[in-house]
């Protein structure tokens, strides 16, 4: 099978041909590497896995944005629903989503003024992959060692 895709070593470092040394290819499976971006043999910041693993990194952060999920919520209706939560993780939470471009934080006029954080279109696309993590753990999780 023929993906295009192949990871050449050593392609430069070979000084002699009659040395011992070779050039390794490697054809990857293309379902798990569609594309050049994951053809690599370390981790890259582009390689979309990296950036998907990125999205949903950290403690909590799957949690917040399981709860985004169903729509807006304040910073105090997020607390409510995750009440071992501190609010000092909670907040970096909500500013690394944000920052990302994961989630949109919106202050409502009022007094006090209202905050909600909303999943942009980008942290909506996370739902397959949270629901197959989910998933894939619950599988993992009936296997013994």
């Amino acid at each position: 099978m023929d993906t295009g895709l192949v990871l050449e070593a050593h392609a430069t470092s070979q000084t002699d041909p009659c040395e011992g040394h070779q050039t390794v290819s490697r054809a990857f499976d293309p379902e798990l590497v569609p594309d050049a971006r994951g053809a690599t043999n370390r981790p890259e910041p582009g390689c979309p896995v990296e950036i998907a693993l990125a999205a949903v990194s950290g403690r909590w952060t799957t949690l917040v944005l399981r709860e985004l999920m169903g729509g807006p919520l304040s910073f105090g209706e997020l607390r409510e629903a995750l009440p071992t939560l501190s609010a000092k993780v909670l907040a970096e939470r909500l500013t690394g989503l944000t920052d990302r471009g994961l989630a949109t934080r919106e202050t409502h006029p009022g007094f006090p003024p209202r905050t909600s954080y909303r999943l942009t279109e980008a942290g909506l696309r996370l739902r397959p992959l949270l629901t197959e993590l989910y998933r894939t753990g619950a599988a993992l999780s009936g296997l013994t060692t």
